[in-house]
C-alpha cells in the first residue's frame, strides 16, 4: 500500500510540474510580445518576472549595439529543444529589444 501512494504522489508532482511549466512558457509567450522598445527595467520585470539569469550582454546572441545588460528568460518546457527570450537594456535602464532565441 505504501508503495503504491509513494508512485501516485511521484506521478502527481510530474504532472503538477509539467502543467506549471507549460503555462509559465504560454504567459512568457504572451507577455513578451507586449514588451516595447524603452521600456525601463521595471515594465519588463512586472510583465515577465524575475529573469533565469542577468549579467553583460552576449550570453547567447550578438549583442546590439549601446547593450549595458541583458536579462534571459528560460522556457522551462521546451527541455530537449531549449528556447529562450533575452532582452537588452541601455545604460539608462531601458529595453532594447527582445529576442526568441532556439539553441541548435
Amino acid at each position: 500500500m505504501g508503495t503504491r501512494i509513494f508512485f501516485f504522489v511521484i506521478a502527481l508532482c510530474l504532472v503538477v510540474a509539467g502543467v506549471w511549466a507549460y503555462h509559465h512558457d504560454d504567459e512568457l509567450r504572451k507577455n513578451s510580445m507586449q514588451l516595447n522598445l524603452g521600456d525601463p527595467n521595471e515594465v519588463v520585470r512586472e510583465l515577465l518576472g524575475d529573469p533565469s539569469s542577468e549579467g553583460p550582454c552576449g550570453s547567447l546572441t550578438a549583442v546590439p549595439n549601446g547593450c549595458a545588460d541583458e536579462y534571459v528568460y528560460k522556457y522551462y518546457y521546451s527541455i530537449f529543444n531549449p528556447q529562450y527570450e533575452v532582452v537588452w537594456f541601455d545604460s539608462s535602464g531601458k529595453a532594447l529589444g527582445v529576442q526568441h532565441v532556439k539553441t541548435p
